[in-house]
């Protein structure tokens, strides 16, 4: 049976994302990042599973080509820091579709950025982008809101179903 999965923000081949985002990267250098992201996606991910990734994926081309050994189904939806042609993602990373930064699927919206409160329509946002940050609902989090970064999950891809 297939599963569908989310995460964002894998920066992979981002030598400076170790200075943003600290020890939650797990590494010292970009090698040690983008082995340590591919070890926790496939620690869940299995070749039939699909999963978006909600933006800025690969700052690189090795860090691109590394993305070939991200198991599962992988479809793009662009971030603010994808800079490739669609080609290179689809053939250089893998990746089986490349989406619109707003999208929805089964009753949720589906962005890199958050979007808007007035837009949300009764839906739940599922996004990336803010990395460590939350949106916030006074001093609660907004449950309208999901952040699927790297940093809110540890690297390992959440399952659709627990983020409805």
């Amino acid at each position: 049976m297939s599963l569908v999965y989310h995460i964002s923000d894998l920066h992979m081949g981002h030598k400076n994302i170790l200075s943003f985002a600290g020890s939650d990267r797990g590494g010292e250098c970009v090698g040690t990042h983008d082995r340590w992201i591919i070890k926790q996606w496939n620690s869940v991910i299995r070749k039939r599973d699909t999963i978006f990734v909600h933006g800025d994926v690969a700052m690189t081309k090795e860090g691109l080509y590394a993305c070939k050994k991200l198991n599962g189904t992988k479809k793009l939806i662009m971030g603010n820091h994808d800079e490739f042609k669609i080609d290179e993602y689809l053939y250089t990373g893998g990746f089986s579709e490349i989406l619109p930064s707003l999208m929805r699927y089964k009753g949720t919206w589906l962005s890199h950025c958050p979007i808007h409160p007035d837009e949300l329509r009764g839906k739940i946002n599922i996004h990336g982008h803010v990395h460590q940050q939350s949106i916030m609902l006074g001093r609660k989090l907004d449950p309208r809101y999901r952040n699927v970064c790297v940093e809110q999950c540890y690297g390992v891809p959440i399952l659709h179903a627990a983020l409805r």
